[in-house]
């Protein structure tokens, strides 16, 4: 097992597995910002949203959500770029814009454009030349951005490791010199990607785009963007974390492609008005992943063992902003057989709950607003579905999951209790 897991944590720290995690890591202030105007639209307040329908408002605050997600796949292209270049010790911005540079000569120069005819009352499609779908730069693009970020980093490498650049001379300044540098390896890639693009449109698909995503991203998004995905994304993070691994680093490092689409996506319904094609992924990786080990801080409120008493008291200011790592640690929950059984059952019980009672209607299902995980749950719940339910219902869920942790919290306090108790027996 020890070997096992240790394959586990290399196979995290490999080049491309770290580039990955540290490129989406890259572009969190961009969608740290967006979710801040997502969160302020999505006050569940009646007059505020009313106030926002009616004054305009609300199509202004729209705006940074729209150039957060619609063109989530530019930021994503750039920073894996930018990333893979410096784990080389290369430039990482040059490698970053020669990136974008590939990524826009895959990307189609045609638009769709949708109207209805007043006299029929039909939807009307036009096709516009010179303008860029937003599909193809948004969530539909995300993992072509991938691809196209570190194969244009790569090759970028790659060039400039053979030497293939204009040397100039050491009189010429720095600036300059970089520029002449970074030309001939830039236009090979350049090459490289018309090659691609001209090929893409020999075949059925026509674009890299419409490939990728027919092949790749619609096909991963059905299997791991729904809600089945999301269970397993949960336990597994329970599962690493039950053996001393951060569960959400290894975890995300793998599912991030899957889990910033399902997000993009969310957003761009969200500023558009229509209803989250991956309303599971709103409360799921946000509200339910931390609720377990709050409830588990607040029956410690009612230890005999001086060590939960003790933690209790600690934890519960991280806890309610779910900041778990005091209570993963000092329980500690590692290799902890009795209190692991919950640990893993907590989300699951969360989500199927949470799941029952949003289908048949007691609570308002998420708007695909963008979550922040250290925004407190109830307030963090009624913030996704825009309504008073979430709030109510995340309670719920408070008291559903000490009802599930306390028969294994009795026997793990009254353990920590006699452990307590004996170096006094022994004196």
């Amino acid at each position: 097992m020890d070997k096992f897991l240790e394959k586990i944590v290399n196979f995290t720290q490999k080049r491309y597995m770290k580039v990955l995690m540290d490129g989406f890591m890259g572009i969190a202030a961009v969608t740290i910002a967006g979710s801040l105007f997502n969160l302020i639209k999505s006050i569940p307040i009646g007059a505020w949203q009313t106030f926002l329908s009616t004054s305009g408002f609300g199509a202004l605050l729209s705006i940074p959500v729209s150039i957060t997600s619609d063109l989530m796949a530019i930021y994503v292209v750039f920073s894996m770029a930018y990333c893979l270049a410096k784990s080389f010790n290369r430039n990482g911005f040059a490698a970053g814009i020669i990136a974008f540079g590939s990524f826009m000569i895959l990307t189609p120069l045609t638009a769709s454009s949708v109207s209805v005819d007043p006299a029929t009352g039909e939807r009307v499609v036009t096709l516009v030349e010179n303008a860029i779908s937003l599909s193809a730069v948004g969530s539909q693009g995300i993992f072509l951005a991938i691809i196209v970020g570190l194969l244009a980093a790569r090759l970028y490498v790659f060039f400039l490791d053979r030497g293939w650049k204009i040397k100039m001379p050491d009189s010429v300044p720095s600036n300059v010199s970089s520029m002449f540098e970074n030309m001939l390896p830039g236009g090979l890639t350049f090459v490289f990607f018309l090659i691609v693009r001209y090929g893409m449109g020999l075949t059925p698909f026509g674009t890299a785009q419409a490939l990728i995503y027919g092949i790749l991203q619609a096909p991963l998004m059905k299997i791991g963007g729904g809600f089945g995905g999301l269970l397993i994304y949960l336990v597994l993070i329970k599962v690493f974390w039950l053996f001393g691994i951060h569960g959400g680093m290894l975890v995300n490092s793998a599912m991030y492609p899957i889990l910033a689409a399902a997000a993009a996506a969310n957003q761009s319904a969200f500023a558009a008005g229509t209803p989250a094609p991956y309303p599971e992924w709103a409360y799921g990786s946000v509200v339910c992943a931390g609720i377990g080990l709050l409830a588990l801080n607040l029956l410690m409120f009612m230890a005999k063992s001086k060590q939960f008493k003790a933690l209790a008291k600690i934890a519960l200011p991280t806890s309610l902003f779910n900041i778990t790592e005091p209570m993963m640690f000092g329980t500690p929950m590692i290799m902890n057989v009795i209190l692991g059984i919950p640990f893993i059952l907590s989300p699951v019980v969360s989500v199927l709950l949470t799941r029952l009672v949003m289908t048949i209607g007691l609570v308002a299902w998420p708007t695909g607003a963008a979550g922040n995980m250290f925004i407190p749950s109830p307030i963090s719940m009624a913030l996704l579905n825009a309504h008073w339910t979430g709030f109510v219902w995340c309670l719920v869920l408070i008291v559903i999951n000490m009802a599930l942790y306390y028969p294994f919290f009795l026997v793990a306090d009254k353990r920590a209790l006699a452990q307590e108790k004996e170096p006094e027996d022994a004196e």
